[in-house]
């Protein structure tokens, strides 16, 4: 039964990337997987969130477009099941009653980031694995849409800027050797509050998990600081909507003492990831 359930998965997927794409649409370097231990796609999809990780686009755009403050924080790695295993390591989060949300596929960073900033699915931005990073012309980003509004915006990433984008990134590259890039990237938001709209990437629930496996101590108490961090930001930013996502989840994978945690197939723990969005404050504080 399984093994059935696995096939008609698969052309399913078959089937709607050609309605999505068109004949001439195929993607030979994305070989669809599964894990033996995870639940499979029909399974997931028998309880399909509501939410996509592209909302984040199409709900930042409309509080733009409302005269709103917008901050957003894209947290790699921090996926659904993840999250709840950790729920009490994160007070100030679990706080704002996250949603399940459906990520892209595969779910892997720069794929996941470019939905997450154009708010259109990978046949359409164009970009389907680590190694790509333009996406299709005509593509057009938050950040282009918040300048063409006439707000200030602020891009902050960790080291690397992971995809091209209409504004470049404020890149935060680990300078003291504590906590990865996060510290950094925490102080370049600060920096930033006063900007109409606001995008932060934190990169250490990703990191922590892929070299501890994601239901482990040191993830947990990684999630605690970037906790922290996002309260510490949203508490000190003002009024505006906020919105927090991820880009990916993660599960735990065996063989290789020095990575524990992956993500990438169609599974439960990779496509399913945490939503929040949320009003703080108003104009008239």
């Amino acid at each position: 039964m399984k093994r059935l359930l696995v096939t008609l998965c698969v052309l399913l997927c078959v089937f709607a990337m050609a309605a999505c794409g068109g004949a001439e649409t195929s993607y030979p370097d994305i070989p669809v997987t599964f894990e033996p231990d995870c639940p499979i796609m029909a399974e997931l999809m028998s309880d399909t969130p509501l939410r996509s990780v592209a909302d984040a686009f199409h709900d930042a755009l409309s509080a733009l477009e409302n005269g709103d403050r917008v901050l957003v924080f894209l947290l790699d790695g921090w996926g659904w099941e993840k999250f709840q295993y950790h729920r009490d390591m994160q007070p100030f989060l679990s706080s704002l009653n996250p949603e399940p949300a459906l990520t892209v596929y595969p779910p892997i960073t720069p794929v996941a980031l470019a939905t997450v900033v154009t708010g259109v699915q990978p046949d359409v931005h164009g970009i389907h694995s680590r190694a790509d990073r333009r996406m299709n012309y005509g593509v057009t980003d938050i950040f282009a849409e918040a300048a063409r509004l006439g707000r200030t915006v602020a891009y902050i990433q960790g080291h690397s800027g992971i995809i091209q984008t209409s504004l470049l990134p404020i890149l935060s590259p680990d300078a003291d050797g504590l906590y990865g890039s996060d510290n950094e990237i925490f102080e370049n938001a600060r920096r930033h509050l006063d900007a109409d709209f606001l995008f932060v990437h934190f990169h250490g629930i990703d990191d922590m998990g892929h070299t501890y496996g994601p239901y482990a101590e040191e993830v947990g108490v990684r999630m605690a600081l970037i906790d922290e961090c996002i309260q510490y930001l949203v508490e000190n930013w003002g009024y505006g909507t906020v919105i927090i996502t991820a880009d990916h989840g993660m599960r735990r994978i065996y063989g290789n003492p020095y990575r524990l945690g992956d993500h990438g197939n169609i599974c439960h723990e990779d496509m399913i990831v945490p939503y929040i969005i949320t009003q703080r404050g108003s104009s008239n504080e």
